[in-house]
């Protein structure tokens, strides 16, 4: 085989690589990435009822604080941050435990999935993603759910993995850029059944980007 034959068999194997690969179930995601199952919500199940009407009052004492403290912010992506400590205080109001989720090696982590580590009041643990999404654009195909591999990834017990969004209303703020955020509704969603896509992307970092041998002219500005 010449080189140039080599290098075109390459080519073809490297561009079915990355091809996404499309509908991999959610469970399956988060057993091969941390080694704990994710446990299906069962509506027979009075513990989980239990814990669903809980949450509902969840959502509704976040639904008055975001009224009574609607969210500032200039750009919408950064609301569904803002949400999570809303949720968390209302959580405690409830009777939940809310924590910040601690990888393997024990330390809290902020960032990545999930946002918040509850224990009900049977003593069960539940992950909770919380997100938010623009008024009437639930139905839409954006992407908007994201999980990556950690070294330290913040799942580290079987248990029911939760998503709370809230649709918000975007109220410009006269003669300002920002504009404050409430909530209009929420939807409680029981990730055991979600599908994924994984898409592959090639990354650099900064010694190989601004090699001295890739660099044609620098100098002071």
């Amino acid at each position: 085989m010449s080189d140039r034959e080599r290098i075109a068999e390459l080519e073809a194997v490297l561009a079915q690589f990355l091809q996404p690969i499309r509908n991999i179930p959610f469970p399956l995601i988060i057993k091969s990435v941390s080694g704990h199952s994710v446990l299906p919500i069962d509506r027979d199940n009075r513990d989980d009822r239990t814990l669903i009407e809980q949450l509902a009052e969840v959502a509704a004492v976040t639904g008055e604080m975001l009224r009574d403290t609607p969210i500032r912010r200039n750009r919408p992506n950064e609301v569904g941050n803002d949400v999570e400590p809303f949720v968390m205080r209302a959580a405690a109001q409830v009777g939940l435990a809310a924590d910040r989720p601690k990888g393997a090696s024990g330390r809290g982590k902020t960032t990545g999935y999930p946002d918040i580590l509850l224990t009900d009041s049977a003593g069960r643990p539940s992950y909770v993603e919380c997100k938010i999404f623009g008024e009437g654009s639930s139905p839409t195909t954006m992407r908007s759910f994201y999980l990556s591999p950690s070294d330290d990834f913040k799942v580290t017990c079987d248990a029911r993995h939760l998503l709370m969004a809230f649709e918000m209303r975007r109220m410009p703020i006269p003669a300002s850029r920002d504009s404050f955020y409430t909530a209009l509704a929420f939807k409680l969603v029981d990730l055991s059944g979600l599908k994924c896509d994984v898409k592959y992307e090639f990354n650099s970092d900064n010694r190989r980007l601004y090699h001295e041998d890739a660099i044609l002219i620098e100098g002071p500005v």
